[in-house]
């Protein structure tokens, strides 16, 4: 599957990112609404610290808003004003609306189940983990540590650290669920 943020219109960024553009380092994007209280309260400030802790050169945040009810009065002003409210410094993309539903284009085609989501891309691009609500900061922090202490594959083929710790059923052990 290949993954890429289809955006109607981006926020705190000066031209629209790509995952692409961002290889060689690792990429949370957190799909959120801002009148969803599971993002309010635990996403939203678990990605604005993950963006004060880590350099952007290793770690790009990236707010997906994803909106799939009250459409009406979640519009780019409104998430203009919640973003600025919140401080939410991190480039936030405002999901392309679908032809056919409800679910917004990049929730659609990502295969999310609601919000607050996320989802984790390690420095070669690649899904690291995609996980529907909240998840522990200890345990997210350790994960993304891991997967910035790992070089892309171009850079060291041979380090495998990460994988070492996935179990074969896709999970590390005490962690979030990982796709390695």
């Amino acid at each position: 599957m290949s993954y890429e943020i289809y955006a109607s219109q981006w926020l705190n960024t000066a031209a629209p990112l790509s995952l692409a553009s961002l290889r060689g380092r690792v990429v949370v994007v957190t799909a959120f609404q801002m009148l969803c209280p599971g993002c309010v309260i635990n996403s939203l400030p678990q990605a604005k610290q993950l963006d004060t802790l880590f350099s952007r050169d290793d770690l790009r945040i990236i707010g997906l808003h994803s909106v799939f009810e009250h459409h009406d009065v979640m519009g780019p002003a409104a998430l203009q004003v919640f973003a600025h409210e919140y401080r939410l410094n991190f480039p936030i993309a405002i999901d392309q609306a679908s032809e056919s539903g409800p679910l917004p284009r990049t929730m659609k085609e990502w295969g999310l189940g609601g919000t607050p989501s996320t989802i984790i891309f390690d420095r070669d691009g690649k899904l690291a983990l995609k996980e529907l609500g909240h998840l522990d900061d200890l345990r997210l922090g350790a994960f993304v540590g891991q997967l910035i202490a790992r070089q892309t594959s171009a850079q060291d083929k041979s380090q495998e650290t990460v994988q070492a710790a996935v179990g074969m059923d896709g999970t590390q052990a005490g962690g979030p669920r990982c796709t390695y």
